[in-house]
C-alpha cells in the first residue's frame, strides 16, 4: 500500500499579512516616538518574508514582497517626518541607515530564498 506524502505549503498571502503586520508594528511605533529611530525595522521586513515563504512555491516572491513593504513603510515615514531619529554610525541620517539596511536585508533575504528546497 503507497503512502500519499502531501506538504503544507505557505502562500505568498499569508506571508504578506505577517509581513504587513510587523511593518504596521514598525509604523505605530515610529509614530509614537518620532525622536526614536528603529534600527532594526527595514532590516527585519525583508527577512521576515525570506523565512516565513521559504516552504511556498515561490520563496523570492515572499521577498520581493517584503522588500516593496520595507520601502513603502520607509517612505512613508520620512515623508512624515517620523523617521528623524539618531542614525547609527557612520550613517550621516536615519533615512540613509534604512535605505541600506533595507538594501541588506534585501540581498539577505534573496541569498536565503533562493537556497530554500523545492519539494
Amino acid at each position: 500500500m503507497a503512502t500519499r506524502t502531501t506538504h503544507n505549503r505557505v502562500t505568498i498571502a499569508s506571508v504578506g499579512v505577517w509581513t504587513a503586520g510587523i511593518a504596521l508594528v514598525w509604523i505605530v511605533a515610529a509614530f509614537l516616538r518620532s525622536d526614536t529611530t528603529l534600527h532594526l525595522g527595514p532590516l527585519l521586513i525583508p527577512l521576515i518574508p525570506a523565512f516565513l515563504g521559504r516552504d511556498s512555491d515561490h520563496p523570492r516572491r515572499a521577498v520581493l514582497l517584503g522588500i516593496v513593504i520595507g520601502a513603502l513603510v520607509v517612505t512613508t515615514l520620512a515623508l512624515t517626518g517620523n523617521l528623524d531619529g539618531p542614525a547609527l554610525s557612520p550613517f550621516p541620517n536615519a533615512l540613509t541607515e534604512s535605505i541600506v539596511l533595507l538594501a541588506v536585508g534585501s540581498v539577505v533575504g534573496m541569498v536565503y530564498a533562493a537556497s530554500a528546497r523545492r519539494n
